[in-house]
């Protein structure tokens, strides 16, 4: 082959800054992460991605005479339709043809989107020069395209080895390590991108993800304080710094990151749901109800089981009017159409409000519809059993007890519940075989505390 002369070069580099470039862009390594894998738009990484900054003789390929008449040619002809400049190049390219044919119709096949001809066409340069050391580059960047890390990996760690040191070629690593949850390693990667580039802000949000997967909370903690600083209007920086105090146990302080995303109007339902969680966990009830009804309300997917979630909670510590009021809001917002296993536990939820209120022919009557209707439902069985142990109704409390120890889901709390119910009416002896039922299948301390008592006295019932 000849030696390139000036012009040469000029129309080498020419062909490299029109057929360089990606189409769209590559997809993000978590939803989470809004940024992860935009830096391709950068304008320094595109333009060391098409070349601009000259031809290695060491790792690029030679053309002769004839191959450059070719890309004289072909340049206008690529401007003009790019399909039929894929027909001409595909048409010239012989085993013997230079490498640098391949990798500008693999380039080609990039611009048209068709990325696993590319990547033929980068391997078929790699075949006949192997340390095209762009080639490596680029056929890295279009197999993450492709989503085959493991493969994009090799060959960037190859551009590495032939000089191509640059800290995108790091940072594309810590993606593929990072998809590859070996997030010590993607770390690694990320901290060395960013020694090339320590204000590119992808690079510290895979740093970011790396240190929150590695429950590294208190470093996190520190990197997003300091992304909200540069921008503080950024939902997401308030949200993953808010992930990684509940990390470290502080929830107030997530509460309160979670608040000020909340007055930026950007708190969608699973983070108001997520409020309404740590504002129950403090007792500070009235502010749990209002996060969980506006959660309600903000849900864009109008999905029914968060908010029955939420109902759910409330009624549970005791919130009965607020619980009864987040079912009416849901019952007005679904227009009162349901699946028929959503429509049961909203009966089953205002039954135990009934029940809290003192209604209880009420309740009873919803529960048995609800038990009639789905024999499984463990949680109405044993409020039946409960209502009707209270009242003296033994038979018809045993029986609804046996059925929920039936329940695979429900035979452990069933059978100390019926113990505890047999122990009221000083039936140890019955209650016993129960208990030991239950710890056997599911030890705990306060059962076996509750068992050895329990024991004692059918011990001293005996006499």
């Amino acid at each position: 082959m000849m030696k390139p002369t000036n012009k040469t070069r000029r129309i080498w580099l020419g062909w490299l800054l029109v057929f360089g470039l990606l189409g769209p862009a590559l997809g993000r390594a978590q939803p989470t992460f809004a940024r992860t894998m935009q830096f391709w738009k950068d304008p320094e990484f595109i333009n060391k991605f098409m070349a601009s900054y000259g031809v290695k003789s060491d790792v690029e390929p030679k053309i002769n005479a004839d191959e450059k008449e070719l890309f004289d040619e072909l340049i206008p002809q690529i401007q003009a339709d790019p399909k039929q400049a894929i027909v001409m190049l595909a048409g010239a390219i012989t085993p013997e043809s230079s490498a640098a044919l391949d990798f500008t119709l693999a380039n080609l096949h990039v611009q048209a989107s068709d990325y696993p001809r590319a990547v033929v066409h980068y391997r078929l340069a790699i075949k006949k020069f192997p340390d095209f050391q762009r080639a490596h580059m680029n056929l890295g960047v279009v197999l993450i395209q492709l989503s085959r890390h493991a493969e994009a990996q090799k060959e960037l760690v190859r551009t590495l080895e032939l000089g191509g040191e640059d800290g995108n070629i790091y940072g594309l690593i810590g993606y593929c390590h990072l998809i590859a949850e070996k997030y010590l390693s993607a770390e690694a990667a990320y901290r060395k991108a960013t020694l090339f580039s320590p204000d590119k802000l992808d690079w510290k949000l895979g740093i970011a993800q790396c240190q929150l997967q590695q429950q590294k909370y208190g470093e996190c903690v520190t990197l997003f304080g300091e992304l909200i600083q540069k921008d503080p209007d950024n939902a997401d920086y308030w949200l993953h710094q808010a992930n990684a105090y509940l990390g470290l146990a502080e929830s107030n302080k997530a509460a309160t990151n979670y608040e000020v995303v909340r007055r930026m109007g950007k708190a969608d339902a699973k983070v108001l749901n997520q409020l309404g969680d740590i504002y129950i966990n403090e007792g500070t009830y009235d502010l749990a109800f209002e996060a969980y009804r506006d959660a309600a309300v903000a849900d864009k997917e109008n999905e029914v089981a968060p908010p029955i979630r939420a109902a759910d909670v409330l009624i549970s510590v005791g919130e009965f009017d607020r619980g009864n009021t987040l079912l009416a809001q849901i019952r007005l917002i679904h227009k009162n159409q349901f699946k028929e296993a959503d429509r049961l536990k909203i009966l089953q939820l205002e039954a135990r409000v009934q029940l809290a209120k003192g209604e209880e022919a009420k309740a009873v009557k919803t529960l048995q519809q609800i038990v009639d209707r789905d024999p499984l439902d463990g949680e109405s069985l044993l409020l039946l059993a409960d209502y009707h142990g209270r009242n003296d109704e033994a038979e018809k409390a045993e029986l609804f007890f046996q059925r929920a120890e039936q329940l695979d889901n429900f035979e452990v709390r069933a059978k100390i519940a019926h113990a505890q119910f047999l122990v009221h009416r000083s039936q140890y002896a019955k209650a016993v075989p129960l208990l030991k039922s239950a710890q056997a299948k599911r030890p705990r301390d306060s059962v076996q505390r509750y068992l050895d008592q329990v024991v004692k006295l059918s011990r001293l019932a005996k006499g």
